[in-house]
């Protein structure tokens, strides 16, 4: 027995966000380069790695963007919650592949924001579907966690213990950021959701994930940058944002982003016995709106094969790389047959990359 994709989905909320919405001194501060912008500038030492030269070449067309490429981003109001997100997303999903609520057999959540510590986003999606006879998980891996739940998917169902799964996003990441913090203009809200059915031929193929844990403080939610400042979430406190614990792992993950992307694509392609050139179509997470072409560029493919939704919809982390796959389907990028590759990369440090054949 083999896995595939049976349906998509996708849920955005109404509200957008448009660059003329920000105050003319946003502008003016970005100009400065004031704020904490550890998660917004991108060093490029061409010296690291020979397609840093692809990532300096859209940083010079970038440069002065106050807003980082994007144009548009969608906003979640507060009384929207993760797992409504993700439930509506799957809603489509199920609708997209004719199957029932009822009839999933494992409901795997991922948010980047979850409603609750505990319990997952994952229960409460299972109960707004009706999936009453499914078991509920968090897949976890941060924005590399649609990689991580296909391959648990797949793996349930080639064993025979199940024989549909549901796989949910959620990215509600503006309400972690006011709007004057240097990194709201590329953060926008979303959530998606992937159906994976048992088929006699192979849709999902092969998987491969690298944790470099050494950076696990590169990106994290803390309350400061110190031991004394940065309280365990248990203890009385103030306010939790994203930020980082390790300023020198962000800028070096920040800056080997492509090289990182193009290295592990390779190698999924070397282990799983197919050139790099035979890719149709490239998914990727979208920190900027030029991440996926540069990593096409990157492993040598016309930038066209990659599918990019920055300048609508900014960026969205692990939700990114499942609406960039529906936007090629909507482009009628997905040809029988054709080889798609998505690769995903989040905090902790992990980089993981999947081989689908459509």
């Amino acid at each position: 027995m083999h896995a595939r994709i049976a349906g998509l989905g996708q849920w955005f909320p109404e509200r957008v966000r448009r660059n003329a919405d920000w105050p003319a001194e946003f502008r003016a501060t970005s100009e400065r380069r004031q704020g904490d912008r550890t998660l917004v500038d991108v060093p490029s030492d061409e010296k690291r790695d020979p397609s840093l030269r692809i990532v300096a070449r859209y940083l010079a067309e970038e440069a002065g963007d106050a807003f980082l490429g994007a144009k548009e981003r969608r906003i979640a109001d507060d009384a929207t919650s993760a797992s409504e997100a993700e439930a509506y997303a799957a809603q489509a999903a199920l609708e997209d592949a004719g199957v029932r609520g009822e009839d999933v057999d494992a409901v795997f959540s991922w948010a980047l924001i979850p409603d609750r510590l505990m319990p997952t986003n994952a229960c409460r999606v299972a109960a707004l579907l009706g999936a009453r006879r499914a078991w509920a998980a968090s897949v976890d891996a941060a924005c590399a966690s649609p990689v991580a739940q296909l391959g648990l998917a797949a793996a349930l169902i080639e064993s025979g213990r199940a024989e549909t799964v549901l796989l949910t996003q959620s990215h509600l990441a503006t309400r972690a950021f006011p709007m004057a913090h240097p990194v709201s203009p590329s953060v926008g809200d979303g959530a998606s959701a992937m159906l994976v059915t048992a088929a006699e031929k192979p849709g999902i193929g092969r998987v491969h994930s690298v944790t470099h844990g050494e950076y696990c403080d590169a990106v994290v939610w803390c309350r400061g940058k110190s031991d004394e400042t940065d309280l365990p979430w248990w203890q009385p406190g103030g306010a939790f944002s994203m930020g980082s614990r390790d300023p020198e792992s962000t800028r070096l993950l920040m800056q080997d982003t492509v090289p990182t992307a193009a290295r592990s694509v390779a190698e999924l392609a070397q282990r799983a016995g197919f050139a790099v050139d035979s890719i149709d179509v490239l998914l990727s997470v979208q920190p900027r709106r030029w991440v996926p072409l540069a990593i096409a560029e990157a492993l040598g493919l016309d930038p066209s094969a990659a599918t990019q939704t920055f300048e609508r919809y900014a960026h969205l982390g692990g939700v990114g790389p499942v609406v960039n796959l529906l936007a090629a389907r909507e482009m009628g990028r997905l040809k029988p047959g054709a080889r798609v590759v998505m690769y995903a990369q989040g905090a902790g440090f992990t980089r993981a990359a999947v081989n689908l054949t459509w």
